[in-house]
């Protein structure tokens, strides 16, 4: 009976760390790394276009994935993306990935949690870990 009472807590303490818990590992033209995030943090990836010259800032959530994405930018730039057919939030919203990829000659700075980098002429691989689906 007293083992029990010692391993119920440890064992609700290891589920709810397995469940929140958001590892990524980032892979570049300057190696690897891991970063250990958790499920309430952010991240974002701020650039300006190449074409339109306009500031874009791309926020998600890393609750299931990278998940709940939204655009900043300019009207000009978002027509520059989306032709002024659809309105880019609501397309972005309900998109969800395991890994994001970026390119960069100009430049672009990234956060994920509190970890923040900025490429120029490279490239990153960001890969979430966990969870497996």
């Amino acid at each position: 009976m007293m083992r029990s009472l010692i391993w119920t807590p440890i064992l609700v303490v290891g589920v709810l760390i397995l469940a929140l818990a958001r590892p990524v590992r980032l892979d570049g033209d300057h190696g690897s790394r891991t970063l250990w995030l958790w499920a309430w943090q952010t991240g974002s990836v701020a650039f300006t276009n190449s074409v339109t010259g306009g500031p874009v800032t791309i926020r998600f959530d890393l609750r299931t994935g990278f998940d709940h994405f939204h655009m900043q930018t300019d009207e000009k730039t978002e027509n520059y993306y989306t032709s002024g057919t659809y309105r880019i939030n609501a397309r972005l919203a309900p998109q969800r990935t395991r890994s994001l990829d970026y390119c960069t000659v100009v430049g672009m700075d990234i956060a994920l949690g509190p970890y923040r980098t900025s490429l120029r002429d490279s490239c990153l691989e960001i890969h979430l870990l966990w969870p497996p689906f």
